[in-house]
């Protein structure tokens, strides 16, 4: 045991006090000892006693009043009651209010005494040790507390920090969709002025000033597509992608795009082929914003394909749905990076760093499509070539 146990002794038979002193001190133990109750509470004030062994007939307090009396002192005392044969009704009554054991007087084995001593005073050093471990858990839970209401009242100002900021970006969103609306306003009066300048109008034009005119027109047209890009995927951002819904005809925006696609295909000498099959059903959708989507998803194949390549755009119906192939004959890309291919100024590899563009227009197919409530599939493989597939459903599902 760390430190010498304190055991108190209380018996009005001086002999029997000295007996249990000397046997206990043997044993190793500090030991007290007091001939009555009065005594023995003014001795527990002074010392901490680890156990106590007293009479149950004592005069003046009997063990059963000094019982009660030590437990008010110290609820955790450790007890043993002594008494003879004729008392034994007594020690078990004892046990009741809190007595840890009784040993029966005279002692046949003075080994039994100090094997109840032993039990008693590991018992006390067992409540102590509970005891700490006790406070050290009560003050463990104070701290935890204290932790969760700090952790609370940060969570509140995380939250208002937050709702702070979500409301800025908010704002800052928009702020950006108004300018780049008002940027977008501003251009096609731009290119309408421009229209009017080349349709001479206003005055002839020589050979040069249309030149000039006509290269004006094409960097105010990518202009306008590039702010048209940036706007879809500003309103995409801030979960406001404005769509005028209504019926519209697939196989009519394709082949616009294709229309519109051909010249650029020509100054590579790539042939643009289409296959729109008619009696295709109406969709639900936002005939500008589409003809935006396959405008890209047209100008992204020709990009990338080699001179005198081929693109392949065909529609199909598949139940209630409508989908648009763009094949080309490209490098491809590989399959573990088709996934990021949609990704916002995504470049596949490095050579197609080497195209034009800021990286934008698949990135403005993917939120076009979302918008429509469609999906995308993408084929590819390094080498070989991609094919997208925009699956858009139609106005009216079939039956």
């Amino acid at each position: 045991m760390s430190g010498k146990a304190i055991v108190l002794v209380i018996d009005d038979e001086e002999g029997m006090r000295d007996f249990l002193a000397f046997a206990l001190q043997t044993e190793g133990y500090q030991v007290l000892t007091a001939a009555g109750g009065q005594e023995a509470l003014r001795l527990m004030e002074r010392d901490n006693i680890d156990a106590i062994l007293t009479d149950l007939k004592m005069p003046g307090m009997d063990g059963i009043e000094l019982l009660r009396r030590i437990r008010e002192y110290d609820r955790n005392a450790i007890v043993v009651i002594m008494t003879a044969y004729a008392s034994l009704q007594s020690a078990l009554e004892a046990m009741k209010y809190g007595a840890y054991d009784y040993l029966i007087k005279p002692f046949d084995d003075i080994d039994t005494v100090m094997n109840a001593v032993a039990r008693a005073v590991e018992r006390r050093r067992l409540a102590q040790r509970n005891a700490r471990l006790l406070e050290d858990l009560e003050r463990a839970n104070q701290q935890l507390s204290q932790m969760y209401e700090n952790a609370q009242h940060e969570a509140v100002e995380l939250r208002q920090s937050y709702e702070e900021l979500k409301a800025l970006d908010e704002l800052e969103g928009q702020f950006m969709t108004r300018t780049f609306r008002a940027l977008l306003e501003s251009l096609t009066h731009v290119k309408g002025r421009l229209a009017l300048l080349t349709s001479e109008r206003i005055g002839p034009l020589s050979d040069e000033q249309k030149r000039e005119l006509h290269f004006t027109e094409q960097r105010a047209d990518e202009l306008i597509r590039l702010v048209n890009d940036v706007l879809c995927l500003q309103e995409s951002e801030t979960e406001r992608v404005r769509l005028a819904m209504h019926p519209v005809s697939l196989a009519a925006v394709v082949e616009q795009a294709c229309h519109q696609i051909q010249p650029k295909a020509d100054e590579k000498a790539i042939t643009v082929d289409w296959d729109l099959p008619e009696g295709l059903p109406l969709i639900l959708g936002d005939e500008a914003r589409l003809q935006q989507a396959v405008m890209h998803l047209l100008d992204n194949a020709v990009k990338f394909s080699p001179p005198f390549g081929r693109v392949n755009v065909s529609l199909q119906q598949e139940g209630n749905q409508v989908r648009l192939i763009v094949s080309d004959q490209g490098e491809g890309i590989p399959a573990e990076k088709i996934q990021h291919l949609f990704d916002y100024l995504h470049r596949a590899d490095s050579s197609r760093q080497r195209a034009a563009g800021l990286g934008l227009g698949l990135a403005v197919v993917k939120r076009i499509v979302d918008a429509h409530g469609g999906a995308i599939e993408v084929a590819s493989r390094a080498g070989r070539g991609m094919a997208i597939t925009l699956i858009l459903p139609s106005a009216v599902p079939d039956d």
